[in-house]
């Protein structure tokens, strides 16, 4: 009788997956700081992952272009069942930027992969530069109402998507696509800072 019990849960039960646009606009140069925006992307992915890891939520990561529809490229950077060890910062490390941005379809092979961890909350980052395009889809509200279908789709699959934008003009379409739920990052060279701090804001 004179012995006390104390539970203690962790309330934090996420699954995250941090979607990565790899296309050819990625290697245009930030004036003010002489990196491309895929070499700012690579350094704030590798902030947001060690905090990920840090806290302890599964989380994968993921890179993505196009080259029409017939080929969409799913590129492989971190699975759930690894760590973020020095395999993949190398992973990281070595993005290549090249083609278009067909966002819809890489979600939705991305989901597939977010859809099976067994979690409470399951959250998809995607950080981009630009409006969803491709060289064989002449309107560009065709890619833009795909993305948004891909949106509500895993929101119906207990996904919940989140952009980051790097584009200053992204206040013309982004709410289109994905409602309230996205950042415009107005200064690209704080990307690496602002990433880990949306992230948390999201998950806390």
């Amino acid at each position: 009788p004179r012995i006390n019990y104390s539970h203690t849960t962790d309330s934090r039960n996420i699954a995250v997956m941090l979607l990565v646009d790899t296309s050819q606009s990625l290697n245009e140069r930030n004036p003010e700081t002489g990196q491309t925006l895929l070499e700012l992307s690579e350094e704030a992915l590798a902030i947001t992952a060690w905090t990920v890891e840090q806290l302890g939520d599964k989380f994968a990561i993921a890179g993505f272009c196009s080259d029409t529809r017939h080929e969409v490229r799913y590129q492989h950077i971190k699975g759930y069942s690894e760590g973020y060890n020095d395999e993949v910062k190398a992973r990281i490390a070595g993005l290549e930027a090249s083609f278009s941005t067909r966002m819809g379809a890489a979600m939705r092979h991305a989901a597939h992969y977010l859809e099976a961890q067994k979690a409470e909350k399951k959250l998809m980052l995607v950080l981009t530069d630009g409006e969803p395009a491709d060289i064989d889809s002449k309107d560009p509200q065709t890619l833009i109402q795909d993305t948004h279908k891909a949106v509500e789709e895993l929101q119906g699959q207990g996904i919940y998507s989140y952009c980051i934008t790097l584009d200053p003009n992204a206040d013309e379409y982004v709410s289109d696509i994905f409602g309230d739920q996205y950042t415009v990052i107005d200064h690209v060279d704080k990307l690496p800072e602002q990433l880990p701090q949306v992230f948390m804001k999201l998950t806390n």
